[in-house]
């Protein structure tokens, strides 16, 4: 998720609306007549200041075999939004091997949810300069973490409410000029696990955290402000990755890069496809993602990775996105190394014979691509991206000299696609390819890049 970039830090206590403070309040005089945004009474609110009592937080009957578990509620002593500031004392200290029950918070301090408008995000999004969208809770503190460290960070369970929301924003997205601002919510079935589109779609739910972070030691670049830097952009540190992978069973691996790690997350997604196009994901908030943290001394490594049940993720980040492609090829050729103990020209080959490169999100301002290498290297080498529709997906692909343009190209095509097979407008099928397009790059060592995005045929039902 992504929104005009943000550095300038307000903690959640300082920007909270009436309408969401509303207790344990002192009634004033009555705004409704000066300030027209607002109908409710001016209140004036005390909030708790400083962190909460972490020896209140433990669920101590849940230990086990010497290690804590830990329960992180979000509230306005354990939320920022729009920035990671390093400065915030630890709202939770943990030691390595701990569990953690965290909470997290819709967008824009808690305001992006059912109910609100195109005009009110763009209010709240475009009111503080240097700021992001996302409302983080932490930062987490692990005992012992260093510089050089890696923090293995385990999603053992997520639990998801029962809506969500996805907006496009002035300027943004893949197709800007083409589609304006607008929000729409919609309703989550936790039981099946599923959202309808509409009367004959229905979307499969498949919750991560779309920001998993931990602290900068850079804070004077150029998305930082004051030593606190915005929640939009990925980079080394994680953050804003929007990387579909890192769902239940996952293991995601991020370098220590001060001193106790600090641990944000946040951005909570129920649906994203690879690409993230129209801006949003199906973007929602989560009761639990339930955590296991463990760390690994002095073992860094430059970009962050992630283990599947079935594969190993490199990432890469640039603001272009054939830089960014270029990073990924050589962490994955890395990680391959690393993995298999082979030199650089092996794992090449092998990165080659097993390419499965697809782009994570183009809406962050820092593009990102992501690439799986599979545990079972003795499988047979993948096929080449599909060039026509398959038995199991619709295929658009496009060509181009620029990675990005045949993005553009393929997922434009796949939006005529998906408005004519599943009986949508254009404009519906733009939100729609944000939560369930799948776009992929083929096979490249030279040359123009092709970009194929598939969109899955069970995502069509019968009314």
């Amino acid at each position: 998720m992504a929104t005009p970039a943000g550095r300038t830090a307000l903690t959640l206590t300082s920007i909270l609306t009436a309408a969401t403070v509303v207790a344990a309040c002192a009634p004033g005089k009555d705004r409704a007549a000066t300030d027209p945004d607002s109908p409710y009474p001016d209140y004036t609110a005390t909030f708790l200041q400083g962190p909460p009592d972490h020896a209140r937080m433990e669920a101590a009957p849940l230990a086990k075999d010497g290690k804590q578990f830990w329960m992180l509620p979000a509230t306005p002593q354990t939320t920022q939004w729009g920035v990671y500031d390093n400065a915030t004392p630890p709202v939770l200290r943990i030691d390595p091997g701990d569990t953690v029950a965290i909470q997290t918070m819709p967008a824009g301090g808690g305001q992006v949810a059912p109910g609100i408008s195109e005009g009110q995000i763009e209010k709240i999004n475009t009111a503080v300069p240097n700021r992001g969208p996302h409302t983080v809770t932490g930062p987490i503190y692990v005992n012992g973490a260093e510089p050089g460290d890696v923090l293995a960070i385990r999603i053992n369970k997520i639990q998801l409410p029962p809506f969500a929301t996805n907006n496009t924003a002035k300027g943004k997205g893949l197709f800007p000029d083409e589609f304006g601002e607008q929000v729409t919510s919609y309703y989550l079935d936790t039981d099946t696990m599923t959202m309808r589109f509409s009367p004959n779609v229905l979307v499969p739910l498949e919750p991560f955290p779309g920001v998993l972070a931990v602290g900068r030691a850079d804070t004077g670049g150029p998305w930082c402000t004051d030593g606190k830097c915005s929640t939009e952009q990925p980079g080394p540190y994680g953050g804003n990755m929007d990387l579909p992978e890192m769902q239940v069973g996952s293991v995601t691996y991020l370098t220590v890069q001060v001193d106790g790690g600090l641990i944000w997350t946040g951005d909570s997604h129920a649906k994203q496809g690879n690409g993230e196009i129209d801006l949003d994901a199906l973007e929602t908030w989560f009761p639990e993602l339930n955590i296991t943290v463990d760390l690994i001394k002095q073992r860094p490594q430059d970009w962050p990775t992630v283990q599947t049940p079935t594969g190993w993720v490199a990432v890469g980040y640039d603001v272009d996105l054939d830089k960014a492609f270029d990073i990924n090829k050589t962490e994955a050729i890395t990680l391959i190394s690393d993995k298999l103990g082979v030199d650089a020209y092996e794992a090449a080959r092998v990165f080659e014979n097993t390419w499965d490169c697809r782009i994570s999100e183009v809406v962050d301002e820092v593009l990102g691509t992501y690439c799986v290498v599979p545990k079972n290297l003795g499988a047979a080498r993948t096929p080449d991206l599909p060039k026509a529709d398959t038995a199991t997906a619709w295929v658009s692909r496009g060509t181009a000299p620029k990675a990005i343009d045949a993005m553009k190209v393929a997922a434009s095509a796949a939006l005529d696609s998906m408005a004519t097979n599943l009986a949508i407008t254009r404009n519906e099928a733009y939100h729609l390819a944000t939560m369930v397009l799948d776009c992929r790059i083929d096979r490249w060592t030279a040359g123009d890049k092709t970009v194929a995005c598939l969109v899955p045929k069970s995502i069509r039902v019968p009314q």
